[in-house]
């Protein structure tokens, strides 16, 4: 009976000293997420049932710590609308270097990657989904994560959204509307 708790203890010991990496602690937000991260890397599948924010929050370990981190997420678009923008934003960790963006059927018009912010902006809206770095080993490049600075245990989240289009681009089209319909008034006077 001894013997048999040691050997659990042992095995717990050496489970518990396992490299998990880059450990998802949690996320909030309507969409699933399917966590792939590893030593060294942060990789994770999200799909988008709606396009409402979701923030993956990861706890750093040693071996993340021994340079940049890989990046890479397959984002798939399952609300069926169109994708014209996307956007992650990191808190508590910077880009250290940008990667590829390989959409399914649509196409790319602009990637503005800064410190923290990485935006997509789609030339044809994507209705299924796009690979954010190099998701399965092909040709694309991962995004980089600065771990410059920082220590085992500094937990860092990552947000995910669609970005609302701005409110000149919402109002222009009803200025038009009203611009035309007093012309028509106009006319018919």
């Amino acid at each position: 009976m001894k013997l048999t708790k040691l050997c659990a203890f042992a095995g717990a010991l050496v489970l518990s000293g396992a490299a998990n990496a880059a450990l998802l602690t949690g996320s909030a937000g309507a969409n699933p997420v399917e966590d792939f991260s590893g030593a060294g890397s942060v990789a994770f599948n999200l799909d988008l049932r709606n396009f409402s924010s979701s923030t993956l929050n990861f706890v750093l370990e040693a071996e993340d710590l021994q340079g940049p981190l890989s990046f890479d997420a397959l984002v798939r678009n399952l609300a069926g609308a169109d994708l014209s923008r996307f956007s992650f934003n990191l808190q508590g960790i910077r880009f250290a270097g940008a990667g590829s963006v390989t959409p399914a059927f649509g196409s790319i018009r602009a990637i503005d990657a800064g410190a923290t912010t990485a935006v997509i902006h789609f030339a044809t809206p994507e209705y299924a989904e796009f690979q954010f770095g190099d998701v399965f080993g092909a040709a694309g490049q991962d995004w980089l994560l600065d771990t410059a600075g920082l220590q085992a245990g500094d937990r860092f989240s990552i947000t995910a959204t669609v970005p609302e289009p701005s409110t000149a681009a919402l109002v222009l089209p009803m200025l038009c509307m009203a611009g035309l319909a007093a012309a028509r008034r106009r006319r018919k006077d």
